[in-house]
């Protein structure tokens, strides 16, 4: 990578910019991330053992669940990148792997089956289970549980006794081992009976009613937290502070572009928004080629030097949704000549575009 683009978009940069983006804005997709490949994943596994009706829906979110009810199953939105990842890792203090992920989507098709079929409401499930009182409105409100670390009448697939938790989870644990190929439950379990006895029920219901029509029909209108619709930061999520990584970023330039631009006018006429107000994005892409040629003779730099730079500040101006007022254009256009021009002087005598 030559050496313009690597200031620009070094990792401490990268991730110093992540956590200033309101995480509507990160463009997160299923396509490309880990879960592009757990879904087919889990989705041959439900084929292999039978299951053929089930069709869940699968989207983004704030973390991993299955809407109580609906076959709609949520990913967490911070292991769709890398970096995200590794931010996720830092503020929060875990990672899940790739095969993590997929026996995490195990375990929520596992709720999504429960739900499909109404399993809840069998008199079976619910003595089998423990079901006492209402299915949904038991559920813990928090991640905290009580649990017996010598109980052998659960499956204890990932260590944490999380099949104690509640009846929900209890089977979508158990669920998940069934699910898990080579898994070898019939033999690991010989010695629990109750646990075993739960293995063989899923057995036993998936027989039953795996190539039968689910009983609920999937409203996307649950769901609940889409990445779509959340405002807030991915430091606010995290709860992170990004300043440690302000000294060390060496092309980070949000703020400066905030001061120059502005966030979305709140007008209800989007006509009127658009009469009268522009991306600073589209701008961008507008100016660049004359940018490019023109400082780049004036500053007596290579044209990649100003074609990174504005190619950065194009890339964050869409990220932070900034705009500009229509009557301010030309102004606009001296403040941003004047920054591209001042950045590109910096490089040119110190090798460096921000001077800390």
């Amino acid at each position: 990578m030559r050496r313009s683009r690597e200031l620009l978009f070094q990792i401490d940069t990268r991730k110093l910019e992540l956590l200033q983006t309101p995480i509507n804005r990160l463009d997160l997709k299923i396509k490309g991330s880990v879960f592009e490949q757990a879904i087919p994943t889990v989705q041959d596994d439900l084929a292999r053992v039978g299951i053929r009706r089930l069709e869940p829906v699968f989207y983004i979110s704030t973390g991993y669940g299955c809407i109580a009810g609906s076959p709609i199953i949520s990913f967490g939105f911070y292991d769709c990148d890398p970096l995200l990842k590794d931010l996720n890792e830092e503020f929060r203090g875990w990672r899940y792997s790739d095969p993590d992920i997929v026996n995490l989507l195990r375990h929520e098709v596992g709720h999504a089956f429960c739900y499909a079929y109404k399993l809840y409401r069998t008199p079976e499930f619910r003595q089998l289970f423990e079901v006492q009182g209402n299915f949904f409105n038991t559920y813990p409100e928090t991640d905290k549980y009580d649990y017996n670390p010598w109980s052998r009448n659960y499956v204890n697939p990932s260590g944490d006794h999380y099949a104690q938790k509640h009846p929900d989870e209890d089977f979508a644990e158990t669920f998940q081992v069934w699910l898990t190929p080579r898994s070898g439950w019939r033999r690991k379990y010989k010695a629990r009976p109750i646990a075993l006895r739960k293995l063989e029920y899923v057995d036993d219901i998936v027989k039953q009613l795996g190539r039968e029509t689910p009983l609920v029909e999937t409203k996307l209108s649950w769901m609940y937290e889409r990445v779509e619709d959340i405002k807030m930061t991915v430091a606010q999520f995290m709860r992170a502070k990004p300043s440690r990584y302000y000294h060390h970023a060496t092309g980070y330039v949000d703020t400066d572009l905030k001061s120059m631009f502005r966030s979305e006018p709140r007008i209800a006429s989007r006509r009127a928004l658009f009469r009268d107000y522009q991306r600073a994005e589209l701008f961008l892409r507008e100016q660049k080629l004359s940018l490019i040629s023109r400082i780049s003779y004036w500053v007596g730099v290579d044209t990649t030097v100003v074609y990174d730079l504005m190619d950065k500040c194009i890339h964050r101006a869409r990220a932070l949704d900034l705009w500009l007022e229509r009557e301010q254009y030309d102004r606009k256009l001296v403040e941003l000549t004047s920054y591209i021009t001042a950045l590109s002087v910096n490089y040119r005598e110190s090798g460096l575009y921000i001077l800390k």
